[in-house]
């Protein structure tokens, strides 16, 4: 289901002047809102660099955003396709995530709902859609910098797929939302529905999950020595990818039959990894719905604790 509903396939939209665009919906962040909070005061996260430290109280509305981030330009024109399609996968997302806090049942619909929200916001923030715009550009830089002789024999193909010049390939790095970001959103969508199945972990503890300028994050088991430098993808074994949907609620995808299966209690060791995996992947922000950040300090212990052991074992195997 999540597959037949290509960005292609949607119509345009109008055009109005966009001022923000928001990789962490703001919608999705208002679950973070300070319960405690005054009623004459805007509702409010609070947000926190990586450390803990820099916090500050901020409207959803004011964070995690960034000016026609999604928009594709198109000569004179403005076109927000994928910006208004993400406003309707929000839109579904906030309807199901009421229903889990009232405890009702979901459809399949519901589920298809979750699937996409969760794959779109793998690949929304501006860091993931930079690294592989850079890519393309040094690609390319490197290309124009080789110097061709002209009485030499063309190379022969070793692909009978399509090719790209290098104006092509260098379209593919400055203009990210017009050529590649489309379809790898819809991949990412497709690979997530058809591989992994999830849980819906519920928090009993007293500690909230946590959520980040990064909330959807791909977590790969350890691998030995051997294999350390091995690629990973999301086929990769044991591969997992959590997301926080409130300071109550977060989702656990695993390889499994597809669907919604369980729903988990989340102890307080549960939510610790589940906080441990959002600190350590968040860019540069994490929120919460307190000004008390319990995890904090005591998950940078435990990765000043793992670093120590690489440099140990870096050392060992030198």
């Amino acid at each position: 289901r999540q597959a037949e509903t290509p960005l292609t396939a949607l119509s345009r939209f109008p055009e109005p002047a966009l001022k923000d665009q928001h990789w962490v919906p703001r919608s999705y962040l208002e679950a973070w809102t300070d319960p405690n909070a005054l009623e004459h005061y805007e509702p409010y996260v609070h947000l926190f660099d990586r450390t803990g430290n820099q916090h500050r109280k901020k409207s959803p509305a004011k964070i995690l955003h960034m000016p026609d981030l999604y928009t594709i330009f198109d000569g004179t024109t403005r076109d927000l396709t994928i910006e208004h399609t993400f406003s309707q996968w929000e839109d579904a997302f906030v309807k199901v995530r009421k229903k889990i806090e009232a405890d009702t049942d979901l459809t399949e619909e519901d589920v298809a709902n979750l699937y996409v929200f969760a794959g779109a916001l793998m690949v929304r923030p501006p860091h993931y859609i930079e690294h592989f715009a850079s890519q393309w550009r040094d690609i390319v830089a490197k290309a124009r910098s080789i110097k061709i002789n002209p009485k030499a024999k063309p190379m022969k193909s070793f692909t009978d797929g399509p090719s790209l010049s290098l104006d092509e390939a260098q379209r593919y790095g400055d203009d990210p939302m017009g050529t590649w970001f489309r379809d790898n959103l819809a991949a990412n969508i497709e690979v997530l529905a058809e591989r992994f199945g999830f849980d819906l972990l519920v928090n009993q503890s007293e500690h909230p999950f946590l959520t980040s300028d990064a909330p959807a994050v791909t977590y790969h088991p350890p691998l030995s020595k051997r294999f350390r430098f091995f690629p990973r993808g999301l086929g990769s074994p044991g591969c997992e990818v959590t997301l926080p949907i409130s300071p109550r609620y977060a989702l656990l995808f695993r390889h499994k039959e597809p669907g919604l299966h369980k729903y988990l209690v989340a102890d307080w060791e549960s939510v610790f990894e589940m906080n441990f995996r959002t600190i350590t992947r968040a860019k540069e922000k994490i929120v919460s719905d307190r000004p008390d950040l319990f995890f904090v300090k005591t998950i940078l212990d435990r990765v000043a604790e793992v670093e120590a052991e690489k440099q140990r074992n870096g050392a060992n195997g030198a």
